[in-house]
């Protein structure tokens, strides 16, 4: 098919490269910003994800990219992937989708398949937004891709979701059905309201858990026993299981805290308290405020520097939208410490303007030059692979603050540093002498 897809950014990139790279369908990616457009026509990624360079390479005889859904000539489907992410108050920025169906409204006799995520109640207002008396050649697929493994994700997916009006056709339906024909995986059609529950409420129940792994990492802490421990015991049981139950210094990203909110919204708007979903990004809040005051509290009043290892939410992304490691930044400077940061991915300009005054270095040892601490904030393979040793006798007061759990603490302690984790006892040389 010709599939026109609006919007590249994480969603739209992700998607339009993958359908592509199947030799099934010819994509024309459609992007207002300029800089993203001169990005991509230079062969040039604008988001950092493994694969996608390499797959719109490949590809990239059956990609076009174009300024305006107008100049795409007869599109079999249009896939809509713009952002939609929290704004004032807590409720969904929905300007680009509102600017999207004004376009799409000279282009009656398009068939449109909503991937942006859309908060729930508003996919019954996409009719009339774009200009129809109903939805019959209209429908939601929500995506489920992480970022880090999207392409993955795309290629093996765990889950197809259509969201369909009562009046949408099933020629529609076959249409964004074929986008996936080659993917084995369930496939669940549903109304377009139960489609936004889905993708909303799915990604509210992993941070609930994430935060709720947390809050016990703190309490294994506070009683001297090791998380790792706990966690394996609690996993065992078939009901609950491993995944998502790692501890760390908190969650980030456009996901997971946004979706926490837009479930707490549209509870509010029926008279319903989310009490879950509340307290799980109550959770995380502190969860994160509770490191960097940890950090704050064995490092001078103020003139420190902090080496920081990560700046990035998660591995293989260069995404800082609501990083802890933003967060933790912010407070050290706020407090009146110098901070040095590494990060893989994430380029210079974007990190001076999410945190202006830091230091940025290509060299991940650089971090530890003199450092008072070292905070490990992304957990980046490469950073298993530090030569400890090395990096601690550049640094000034050997302090390690693992927020990713990615150094073993005797390997750290054994190196000559004090190593400060989430879920486990505080180790130092000395108490290595004593075991």
């Amino acid at each position: 098919m010709r599939v026109a897809v609006l919007g590249a950014g994480y969603v739209g990139l992700v998607s339009g490269v993958s359908l592509a790279a199947t030799g099934r369908h010819d994509v024309t990616l459609v992007e207002k910003n300029h800089e993203r457009l001169a990005e991509l026509r230079s062969g040039r990624m604008p988001i950092e994800e493994p694969g996608l360079a390499a797959s719109f390479a490949d590809a990239r005889s059956r990609i076009g990219i174009a300024e305006s859904v107008g100049s795409v000539d007869a599109p079999d489907i249009v896939l809509v992937c713009v952002a939609t992410p929290i704004g004032e108050g807590g409720e969904s920025d929905l300007s680009q989708i509102l600017s999207v169906a004004d376009d799409l409204r000279a282009h009656p006799d398009l068939d449109i398949a909503v991937r942006s995520t859309l908060p729930p109640g508003f996919s019954v207002r996409l009719p009339s937004l774009l200009g129809r008396g109903d939805g019959t050649r209209i429908s939601t697929n929500p995506e489920f891709l992480r970022q880090g493994s999207a392409m993955g994700d795309f290629a093996h997916p765990s889950r197809i979701v259509i969201g369909r009006f009562a009046e949408t056709t099933d020629a529609h339906l076959a249409l964004v059905g074929e986008l996936y024909q080659h993917l084995p995986a369930p496939r669940l059609t549903v109304s377009v309201t139960a489609a936004e529950l889905i993708k909303n409420a799915a990604n509210a129940f992993l941070a609930l858990k994430l935060s709720f792994v947390n809050e016990v990492a703190a309490l294994s802490e506070s009683y001297g026993v090791e998380v790792d421990e706990v966690i394996e015991g609690i996993s065992l049981d078939p009901r609950i299981g491993s995944a998502y139950m790692r501890p760390g210094l908190g969650f980030g990203g456009s996901c997971l805290p946004k979706e926490l909110q837009v479930i707490d919204v549209a509870g509010r708007r029926h008279g319903l308290v989310m009490h879950v979903a509340r307290a799980a990004a109550q959770v995380n809040l502190e969860q994160q405020d509770r490191f960097a005051h940890r950090i704050l509290a064995e490092l001078p009043r103020s003139g420190g520097r902090v080496g920081m290892l990560g700046l990035s939410f998660k591995a293989d992304t260069d995404d800082l939208r609501g990083s802890p490691a933003v967060y933790v930044t912010r407070r050290l400077v706020s407090a009146g410490h110098s901070v040095i940061a590494y990060d893989p991915a994430v380029r210079a300009d974007r990190a001076a303007e999410a945190m202006p005054g830091i230091e940025l270095t290509s060299d991940p040892y650089e971090v530890f030059r003199d450092a008072d601490a070292v905070v490990i904030a992304t957990e980046w393979p490469e950073f298993r692979q530090l030569d400890l040793h090395a990096a601690a006798s550049m640094t000034d007061r050997r302090l390690l603050f693992d927020g990713r759990r990615m150094i073993e603490p005797r390997d750290a302690v054994e190196a000559g540093f004090a190593y400060r984790g989430v879920g486990t006892v505080s180790l130092d040389p000395e108490s290595l002498a004593i075991s």
